[in-house]
């Protein structure tokens, strides 16, 4: 008798405990409750948009210490390029051969001097991701089409290589005279860093080439700088 009485106390016990959970579960929040859930949701998104922030910046800084070191190369080069030309002490030419002879003489004297130079010396590891996204910005895009056709004007990688010189990239070699030579659009070089008078940019195909104006050396090059030049 009393085992059944037992039993019969433990089912209503059961019973209470399973009404009251389930009263407990359908009872809503109270309103301090509902707060602290929604600021909880706030400060996860606000702390998500301070690490991307953080991330911005961080990667911010490490594009302007790239652009230090790639300003400090040109600089150098623009400094050696004019000690070399005082050097020689060249007079001023009078017709186009002894114009030839003193842009070969500058040349070889800046790659004796720069005989240790090699890809990426200028457009160095750091600098180069930053350098292909400026150019693409400029290039890809419905908006673009006239910027990338004025790159394959006269895109010596784009020639009919039978009928062209050949251009053969390799940092210290010069730039044979009649290759063909690109157009380089304004939005792109309003976009790339400056550089001094003795620098201009140039494209070989979607190769970005750094060629000396004066003494027409190749003093670096950045491969596939630009995006598909071919599409529409």
């Amino acid at each position: 008798m009393d085992d059944h009485a037992s039993l019969a106390r433990r089912a209503t016990a059961r019973f209470l405990i399973g009404f009251l959970a389930a009263l407990w579960l359908a009872v809503p929040l109270p309103a301090g409750s509902a707060e602290r859930v929604e600021e909880k949701d706030q400060a996860a998104k606000v702390a998500k948009k301070v690490e991307k922030a953080r991330g911005a910046a961080h990667q911010a800084e490490e594009e302007r210490e790239a652009l230090r070191d790639f300003q400090k190369e040109v600089v150098d080069y623009a400094e050696l390029h004019d000690k070399e030309l005082a050097k020689l002490g060249l007079p001023v030419a009078t017709n186009a051969s002894e114009a030839v002879a003193a842009q070969k003489a500058l040349a070889h004297a800046i790659a004796e001097r720069r005989a240790k130079a090699r890809r990426g010396d200028v457009f160095g590891p750091d600098v180069e991701p930053l350098f292909r996204r400026l150019v693409a910005e400029q290039l890809r895009g419905p908006d673009a089409l006239d910027a990338r056709h004025a790159v394959l004007e006269g895109n010596p990688g784009q020639e009919d290589e039978e009928a062209s010189v050949p251009v053969v990239l390799r940092v210290n070699a010069e730039y044979p005279s009649g290759a063909p030579r690109s157009t380089v659009p304004p939005s792109v070089l309003l976009t790339l860093p400056p550089l001094p008078e003795s620098l201009h940019y140039g494209f070989v195909g979607r190769d970005l080439v750094l060629i000396d104006s004066v003494a027409q050396l190749i003093v670096d090059f950045l491969p596939n700088a630009a995006p598909d030049l071919s599409s529409k």
